[in-house]
């Protein structure tokens, strides 16, 4: 059996774990909605007077949150064990589960912001909107056109993905249209990886996380996991880093898994701008404190052009969410693949997860905590 695709199955499964560890056990519940129980869960090994903090966080991309939750769910095992040892008496562990619960609930990648604003994906959209810095990026135009011109029927999305593939293949180049097309736009708000103009709801809630349990007087150095599926090889886990983040953080990366396999994001993936890991800059800490921001990325693709189906995924499932308001005939499969996209149905894909991510805690806990 693969991994369950739901969110509330991870969710029931998160919050069960953390009370068998011993975890404080806390619930934010998702702005703005009603109609379905929302929340971003979180669990707490440690007290605030600890200098470490380490903290791993799920479903930023909604649709994503199933490894992360699995990932988390090893992880309060192996603190809980830990801790009820006291081998971690200085460092406090916070587990924050579905940050963006309503893309997990709803199979979307993206999120809503506060003034109704719609299609934003959060990992675009931790950037100060007001700096005089910021200079929005533009929404290729070739993508915008193709995109603007299609619908769900055949032919229509036959003509998209000609119009894509001739812009990868001929105009662009392959790796220079996936720069171009993910690097996040503030432009088109019908189009993916739109970054929004305001902060979204997993935003806003990261950032009461952040002041209520992470930034406390004692603390020294802050490791922080970001957990993300997608992109990669079929069941490979990746670590991901920021240009900016630093030999202290690439040092801790290459100790935790494979140096061949930690990707500094801008020359691997592309130049990401509004990416979580950036948003601790903003808090301008003193030189005392270290922050080490990491992105856990397990590979999805099984396509012949790497990147192709879970591209393919995302623009079908963009294209329901908003030209269709989600009422189509084809919606359940069209959810169902952007499921499968980012949480593969096979045991093979949830074992390579599980063992991932078992190699990891292992050395987070008894090897790299200094």
């Amino acid at each position: 059996m693969g991994m369950i695709q739901t969110y509330g199955y991870n969710r029931d499964k998160f919050c069960e774990r953390a009370l068998k560890s011993g975890a404080k056990l806390y619930h934010m519940p998702y702005v703005g909605f009603t109609d379905v129980d929302l929340a971003t869960d979180i669990a707490v090994i440690g007290d605030n007077s600890a200098s470490k903090v380490v903290v791993m966080s799920s479903g930023l991309h909604g649709v994503e949150l199933p490894a992360g939750s699995v990932a988390q769910q090893i992880g309060l095992d192996a603190v809980g064990r830990a801790a009820s040892h006291h081998d971690l008496s200085d460092t406090k562990f916070v587990f924050v589960h579905a940050l963006n619960p309503n893309g997990a609930y709803y199979a979307l990648r993206t999120d809503q912001d506060l003034e109704g604003g719609r299609n934003i994906d959060p990992a675009r959209n931790f950037i100060n909107f007001a700096s005089a810095d910021f200079i929005p990026t533009q929404a290729n135009t070739a993508i915008s056109n193709a995109f603007d011109k299609a619908n769900l029927s055949s032919p229509s999305l036959g003509m998209m993905w000609g119009r894509l593939l001739y812009t990868a293949f001929v105009k662009q180049g392959q790796a220079e249209f996936k720069r171009n097309f993910v690097q996040g736009q503030y432009t088109n708000p019908s189009l993916p990886y739109y970054g929004g103009q305001s902060p979204c709801c997993a935003r806003t809630t990261w950032q009461e996380i952040i002041t209520t349990e992470i930034i406390k007087p004692a603390v020294k150095k802050i490791w922080h996991f970001d957990c993300h599926t997608g992109d990669g090889p079929f069941g490979v886990l990746q670590l991901y880093l920021d240009k900016s983040a630093g030999e202290k953080t690439k040092n801790l990366a290459q100790k935790l898994i494979a140096p061949d396999k930690v990707r500094v994001t801008d020359e691997y993936f592309a130049n990401v701008t509004g990416d979580i890991g950036e948003y601790w800059k903003t808090f301008n800490f003193p030189p005392e404190i270290d922050v080490y921001p990491i992105t856990l990325e397990f590979g999805t693709t099984q396509a012949h052009i790497p990147g192709i189906d879970i591209l393919g995924a995302i623009l079908n499932r963009t294209l329901l969410s908003e030209k269709y308001n989600d009422d189509h005939a084809s919606k359940d499969i069209i959810i169902q693949r952007m499921r499968t996209a980012f949480c593969p149905t096979q045991q093979g894909w949830a074992q390579a997860v599980i063992t991932q991510s078992q190699d990891v805690w292992n050395k987070i806990l008894h090897n790299h905590l200094n």
